[in-house]
């Protein structure tokens, strides 16, 4: 009986807490079935994509005393989370969703730059959150400011601008690419 009961916890907590995901290395361009979230009816926009990036990592001492800093980053799109309004799932919607993708992963290619920069000492927990936070905010800011610039995508010509300077800024941190 017991065993039966740990495993129904275990399948009920599994369906809950969990969001589907993929990461940007496993699938770079997104297509509308990446959207299977609930459409927001009270929202002004016609689509939302819902991107993130995290990171993980652990430190570990080698010969002679020096830290190894061992890492992770990945930028994400949770398609759950992600939505599309009927009748709006235009190629001109898709790249600008797209773009916000791209962005997620131009930050994930940041952190992991500066990541491999960082030198680590007493304080890295302290110093890696920080690090996160701040290039974490740098990602929503800039999210913030394409959707504004870009009027959500109803800006054509700032629309382009956008495209190409983020197209040049993923070519400059390529190396950092996963």
């Amino acid at each position: 009986m017991s065993k039966f009961f740990t495993i129904l916890l275990v399948l009920i907590f599994a369906d809950h807490g969990y969001v589907e995901r993929f990461s940007y290395a496993e699938k770079s361009k997104l297509d509308w079935s990446d959207f299977r979230g609930e459409p927001k009816s009270n929202s002004n926009f016609d689509a939302s994509v819902n991107t993130g990036i995290t990171y993980q990592w652990s430190i570990s001492k080698e010969d002679y005393g020096k830290i190894e800093l061992k890492y992770e980053v990945d930028s994400f799109c949770y398609p759950s989370l992600s939505w599309v309004k009927k009748g709006q799932s235009t190629n001109y919607l898709l790249l600008h969703e797209q773009l916000h993708f791209d962005i997620s992963e131009l930050h994930a290619r940041i952190m992991r730059k500066k990541l491999q920069e960082y030198k680590p000492d007493k304080n890295v927990r302290r110093d890696l959150n920080r690090m996160y936070k701040r290039v974490e905010r740098m990602r929503i800011n800039m999210q913030e400011q394409y959707d504004i610039e870009t009027d959500h995508s109803k800006n054509k010509e700032n629309q382009i601008k956008w495209e190409k300077k983020v197209k040049n800024l993923m070519w400059y941190y390529r190396e950092y690419a996963k």
